[in-house]
């Protein structure tokens, strides 16, 4: 009978030492923000879209053409057409988003923001893509119960940094917004 060495001895945990998945918070939500767009958010789209096309088809660029109908297709269905609700839950293990599941280990900070009148939870992710995770909360979620959950595993970022590009597109949105919000 062979006698087992520290070296050939197997590791198996018995279940008292597993990590027992728990559920700290879960809740269902639109799978985006979404505000209900009023007629003048349209037109302006319509007449841009239109300049644009004149404008490429002056300089014979048709493929350009029908890429900016696609693109003002896909403005239009996303304004007009409301999200499904998914649901949301935060575990020990990470986040799970709708079939999509996120390791804590691959996500880096988070931070909150008000997007068309909804609470929005962003998680910067260590991967290529996503790049970044956008949870949105429910009416009933509370963002201090939220926060002290996540702070357990990530960092809080009260603050986020902004590339240049997210700068430049807030500024053209408040200096040419597409619809009047003067209500």
């Amino acid at each position: 009978m062979a006698k087992k060495t520290p070296e050939t001895q197997v590791f198996t945990p018995k279940m008292s030492e597993a990590e027992e998945i728990k559920t700290f918070l879960s809740w269902e939500a639109p799978s985006r923000p979404f505000r209900k767009k009023d007629r003048s958010y349209y037109t302006t789209i319509a007449i841009l879209v239109a300049l644009l096309m004149l404008i490429t088809f002056l300089m014979r660029e048709f493929l350009l053409m029908g890429v900016l109908l696609a693109l003002a297709f896909v403005t239009y269905v996303l304004a007009f057409v409301p999200p499904h609700n998914i649901k949301y839950r935060i575990s020990t293990q990470g986040i799970t988003i709708g079939e999509d599941f996120y390791f804590w280990h691959f996500l880096d900070a988070f931070w909150f923001k008000q997007k068309d009148g909804s609470a929005v939870l962003h998680i910067q992710t260590r991967l290529r893509f996503p790049v970044q995770l956008m949870l949105v909360l429910g009416s009933n979620e509370d963002e201090e119960k939220v926060k002290k959950i996540i702070a357990k595993f990530l960092p809080y970022v009260e603050v986020p940094y902004k590339s240049w590009m997210e700068k430049w597109s807030e500024g053209l949105q408040k200096n040419f917004p597409l619809e009047n919000i003067h209500r």
